[in-house]
């Protein structure tokens, strides 16, 4: 079973966030796989590792896989010209390709 973001205490969950607020509910986004997905899903195999993509089929694993989740709001303010046409909030699982519309 993986152990997932939302499994954590509050205290873990503050210190391993992507997102701008340690919530289960807060959007991330992978710049490798290019979804979204609910802070609360992404796995936390190894603390010190930091969080990882939930998705199994991501090409972002390993010890790298955390440096690729970015907090959605986040990543769209530092990209606006890349996600001008993204959703305020994003659908889950959903392919969201920079430059791209959804």
């Amino acid at each position: 079973m993986k152990n997932r973001f939302r499994d954590q205490t509050q205290e873990a969950k503050s210190a391993c966030r992507v997102a701008a607020d340690a919530t289960d509910e807060a959007w991330v986004y992978c710049g490798s796989c290019h979804r979204a997905m609910r802070q609360g899903d992404c796995v936390l195999d190894r603390p010190e590792a930091g969080l990882s993509c939930a998705y199994d089929d991501c090409r972002s694993k390993g010890n790298l896989a955390f440096k690729s989740l970015y907090g959605w709001d986040a990543y769209r303010l530092a990209h606006q010209r890349e996600t001008t046409q993204w959703p305020v909030e994003p659908e889950s699982g959903e392919c969201y390709e920079p430059g791209a519309a959804p």
